[in-house]
């Protein structure tokens, strides 16, 4: 009698739930998970790390606490309830009188089984679910006894998946696909409960023999156990099962966020998409014109004669004593390189730095070519004032002109006379 008692209150609980998610159409919905009431949680003490294990006929110690939680106020008694992957059927059972809020259990699950206990009060308020834990051995006695537990009446249920390769009590249905529970047996109301480890579970509440739909709004790999329950405590329960990755993500958002939030970051993630591509258009508009001005630069500077002096005045009057600056009818590879800025000696005046200056012409003659023909200079030098051995009366040497003799191997130098000196000073 008791024990039947307290199966009936058990499950009561359930169906008194003022936030349970009514549905009355054969359709997939999204729904919000439960606020939570209340935390509750078994850690042992002194353990810095929890270690999600339970030696066979183990006592655990639960307590709970208001906190933070944002939900309704919890109101005693609590129950306890456990799923397991041994059995397709939850226990549900009531944790103490509700005179204090701690409560002692021994867990006697089978070795290798993983188990959940999630948390409710005597109104359907939700305590949330804890992370699953594997039951081990038990080392400390070598054939623990622990109490017997009561099953509740199997309900018969005909559960499918859309995700091939179908239903499996083990399975992986991809995210934001459906899974469909239909009662075979039992009273309406039914209570189709999703419960994920460490996450408030989800309800859906259903008032015929339908069958009832729910989208696997979870992200891919996380684990959740399903359970159905009939009015008058037939239970039901699979897993632990996981959300696949193979599905859309389309569904998260909801079943994570309210909707008018929801709708207020589609919004703004449009609104960001929409100036952000403005933004990478611009840029790229920018750094097309900046890359052909350069191309532009680039192009008219190389439509000048390179081997044009930039220092006009200072050029040799007798243009024929210097090789031809325009290019001949065969192709050649020529530069123009400039030195540092001139270094003038202790001393020195602007025309005697004028009259320092040097230019240096060295051209290669083809192979093919004549051995007098001269090709295009390749390189222009300043040369340094104080750093060139002068002439006796003061007067630097005059510019050698030299080429390489590829055919023979060798280098011929040509001394031409020194060109004149400006008379007038250029500044």
């Amino acid at each position: 009698m008791r024990a039947q008692f307290v199966l009936t209150r058990g499950f009561w609980f359930l169906f008194s739930c003022a936030t349970c998610h009514l549905v009355s159409a054969v359709t997939a919905e999204v729904v919000p998970s439960l606020d939570i009431g209340f935390t509750f949680d078994y850690d042992i003490p002194g353990q810095p790390i929890r270690v999600p294990t339970t030696a066979q006929c183990e006592t655990i110690h639960l307590k709970w606490q208001r906190g933070n939680a944002q939900g309704l106020s919890p109101m005693a008694p609590y129950f306890m309830q456990i799923y397991t992957s041994t059995f397709i059927t939850p226990f549900t059972i009531q944790a103490g009188d509700g005179s204090v809020n701690e409560f002692d259990y021994q867990v006697p699950f089978a070795p290798g089984t993983r188990y959940q206990i999630c948390m409710y009060d005597s109104l359907g308020t939700s305590g949330g679910c804890q992370e699953m834990y594997t039951m081990i051995p038990n080392i400390t006695t070598q054939n623990p006894q622990c109490k017997n537990v009561t099953f509740p009446p199997l309900l018969g249920v005909e559960p499918k998946s859309s995700s091939p390769p179908g239903w499996s009590q083990f399975g992986f249905p991809d995210q934001c696909t459906d899974i469909s529970i239909k009662p075979v047996n039992g009273t309406p109301p039914f209570i189709l409960t999703i419960s994920p480890p460490l996450h408030p579970p989800f309800n859906i509440t259903s008032s015929t023999m339908d069958p009832i739909d729910w989208t696997v709004s979870l992200g891919g790999e996380i684990p959740f156990f399903v359970s159905l329950v009939s009015s008058e405590g037939f239970g039901w329960s699979n897993g632990p099962l996981h959300a696949g990755l193979n599905g859309p993500t389309g569904c998260l958002a909801p079943g994570t966020i309210s909707k008018s939030k929801a709708h207020s970051v589609a919004a703004g993630a449009g609104l960001g998409g929409l100036f952000g591509g403005l933004f990478l258009a611009g840029a790229a508009w920018l750094l097309w014109t900046t890359l052909e001005k350069r191309k532009q630069k680039l192009k008219s500077h190389a439509l000048l004669d390179p081997f044009k002096d930039p220092y006009p005045q200072i050029q040799p009057q007798n243009q024929n004593q210097i090789p031809s600056s325009q290019p001949s009818s065969a192709t050649h590879d020529s530069s123009m390189e400039i030195s540092g800025p001139m270094i003038m000696g202790v001393g020195t005046t602007v025309k005697d730095r004028e009259s320092s200056i040097t230019n240096t012409w060295t051209a290669n003659r083809s192979s093919g070519s004549n051995g007098n023909e001269w090709t295009p200079p390749s390189r222009m030098s300043r040369g340094r004032a104080g750093m060139s051995t002068q002439l006796g009366n003061g007067e630097l040497p005059p510019p050698t002109y030299s080429y390489a003799d590829h055919q023979g191997g060798r280098d011929e130098a040509v001394n031409l006379p020194s060109p004149p000196v400006p008379e007038k000073e250029v500044r």
